[in-house]
């Protein structure tokens, strides 16, 4: 099999795998204040998706454009999508605000580690990091903002 659909089932797996774990439509999720600026949390889905698609394409070529194997990149790009699909878990099962802030700002700051690596390899690589790099902070500070709003429930 081809190493471009092993990397797509893969991120496809943990993709899913972090919606079927849980879910932000969860109650007690849905019940926390947030501030009035969010007026778009409708798109937030199609906004992962997108940027899910951007990550999966940049390994692709990273894969395909190394001289050698570069495990230890491929590694970084898990470790971005298992931190992302932990956000939810972590915020709905184990119900903690400050987890899921740590786990998206320590996933941002590995997107724009690994950014900075693989543009050596391919520059287009490289810049299919910028949609994670402008949401990934904005993900984290709506986070911290929901913790300030939410301070007994932020756990």
């Amino acid at each position: 099999m081809k190493a471009r659909w092993i990397i797509t089932a893969v991120s496809a797996a943990l993709f899913f795998g972090g919606s079927l774990l849980t879910s932000l439509r969860d109650p007690w999720f849905q019940n926390l204040q947030r501030p009035a600026w969010l007026t778009f949390e409708f798109l937030i889905p199609f906004i992962w998706i997108f940027i899910w698609v951007c990550i999966t394409i940049s390994a692709i070529i990273v894969w395909e454009n190394s001289k050698n194997r570069p495990w230890l990149l491929m590694g970084m790009y898990a470790a971005i999508a298992l931190l992302t699909s932990a956000y939810s878990p972590i915020v709905v099962e184990l119900k903690s605000l400050i987890g899921g802030m740590i786990a998206g700002g320590l996933a941002t700051i590995i997107v724009y580690i690994l950014a900075f690596l693989v543009k050596p390899i391919s520059q287009k690589a490289s810049w299919l990091f910028l949609p994670y790099a402008l949401w990934g902070p904005i993900g984290t500070y709506l986070t911290w903002i929901l913790i300030q709003l939410n301070t007994g429930a932020a756990n």
